[in-house]
């Protein structure tokens, strides 16, 4: 349905949006999610340079670091339900955290799916 290059790409837009609105809005988000305000900046912030990966792994469709992609995309997901479950969120929060959870693992299990599409590097 959707090509690997694409997937990535989604993927980098959304991490870059997102970075980009919790690095924004982090004093406002704070109360009604429950999200202190250093931890949306720094997550914000992080997200963006994480975009910036993922676009740059979208160009080349090397296997390494699509794998890199996948594996850091699992570790997110399993972040983020940690931090719903045990952050001290409120309702709001908990459902935000959860909602973008499940996006970032629906774009990692279509990256699964894409990865025979990797290119393998030459060797030589």
């Amino acid at each position: 349905m959707f090509g690997l290059r694409n997937v990535l790409r989604m993927d980098a837009l959304a991490s870059g949006a997102l970075g980009l609105l919790l690095a924004a809005l982090c004093a406002v988000v704070e109360e009604p999610l429950g999200i202190p305000m250093t931890l949306s900046l720094v997550v914000g912030i992080g997200l963006v340079g994480w975009a910036a990966f993922v676009g740059w792994a979208s160009a080349g469709l090397r296997p390494g670091p699509v794998r890199e992609v996948i594996s850091v995309n699992v570790l997110y997901v399993l972040g983020s339900v940690a931090y719903a479950i045990f952050g001290g969120l409120t309702g709001l929060g908990v459902t935000f955290v959860l909602v973008q959870a499940v996006a970032v693992l629906g774009l990692t299990v279509l990256q699964v799916a894409g990865l025979p599409a990797a290119r393998p590097v030459a060797a030589g």
